[in-house]
């Protein structure tokens, strides 16, 4: 239990990888503020869980942003962890992208994730040991034809994970990044999966002969969120089974 009085709050945690993620932290210990757009859904989460609560949040505007941090210190007293892991994806060559879909992963995947960590700061730093965890993907480290916006977004969230590590790091802020591959059960690999036929295109191609689950991601997240982690920090860390060794 070595996030025990540690207060943590989940992007995108109404399912998939943010609900394992959000599983994972409150097995450690932690309070866990679950945050998403899908109300029964994330207020289902939060139930199951030892201690919780739920925001119904588009985390694309601002005052969305300042109610899930203001759930933690109300119903809390404080923030120690922020998960930064909603994201949307839009898959097809580059040629083909449209402003819709460029303007629509920008807000979330790296302008929201921006704003909720600056708005996060100063309770990160009263913390005394803040920790921020940026779910991005190995499509930053090992691109794929299809993925320009999205992994574009994903880029700019590793380079925002270096630039805090640089700026918060004598704050006691810690700051890195996860980056998986292809997580079998998120809910963002259906359309992956639609565009790859994943046991012949993909497993081959990885070390360990299977792609990532939720479970692996939240093991990852939830490391770097305790005080085993505490001398990691700007970290950029592939979780792809070996595929880009």
């Amino acid at each position: 239990m070595e996030l025990t009085n540690k207060v943590a709050l989940v992007t995108g945690s109404t399912g998939g990888i943010g609900a394992a993620i959000a599983r994972g932290l409150a097995a450690a210990g932690a309070a866990v503020v679950v945050v998403g757009r899908r109300e029964e859904e994330g207020a289902a989460v939060a139930k199951e869980l030892p201690r919780a609560t739920f925001v119904a949040a588009d985390l694309t505007r601002r005052d969305a942003r300042q109610r899930a941090i203001d759930a933690a210190l109300d119903h809390f007293g404080g923030l120690d962890i922020l998960v930064n892991n909603a994201a949307a994806n839009a898959l097809g060559p580059a040629i083909q992208g449209t402003e819709e879909d460029f303007d629509r992963l920008v807000a979330l995947n790296y302008r929201a994730a921006f704003f909720l960590t600056q708005a996060a700061l100063p309770a990160l730093i009263a913390s005394g040991a803040g920790r921020v965890v940026n779910v991005s993907s190995i499509g930053t480290i090992k691109t794929f034809a299809g993925g320009a916006i999205y992994n574009s977004t994903k880029a700019a969230l590793d380079n925002l994970t270096r630039t805090w590590a640089q700026e918060h790091g004598p704050d006691g802020v810690r700051v890195n990044s996860v980056n998986p591959g292809i997580v079998v059960d998120g809910p963002m690999s259906a359309p992956v999966q639609a565009f790859l036929d994943l046991e012949r295109d993909v497993v081959p191609t990885i070390p360990a002969r299977r792609p990532a689950t939720a479970a692996d991601v939240a093991a990852v997240v939830t490391f770097l969120a305790g005080p085993g982690a505490d001398y990691l920090n700007g970290v950029i860390l592939p979780l792809d089974g070996g595929l880009t060794a």
